[in-house]
């Protein structure tokens, strides 16, 4: 199966239906699919870590520093 090419027909069903309940069941599904189910207790962990980052008191790095510190862990 081509996953591009199913994408662009159920975009096509999409736009051709005229039916309210498909298009609330269809989002309720892709709504459910993207739900990341963490804890209280991984939540506070997430918190607590950006209030660091944005007060500046952890390293971040590029994108182009994550990519080559992996390849460099790799070798």
């Amino acid at each position: 199966m081509d996953l591009q090419l199913e994408k662009i027909e159920l975009i096509e069903l999409l736009l051709n239906t005229r039916k309210e309940s498909v298009l609330k069941k269809l989002r309720a599904i892709l709504e459910k699919e993207q739900d990341i189910n963490l804890t209280p207790d991984q939540y506070q962990i997430v918190d607590n870590r950006r209030e660091l980052h944005l007060k500046n008191e952890t390293k971040s790095y590029s994108w182009e520093q994550v990519k080559t510190n992996a390849r460099l862990a790799n070798q």
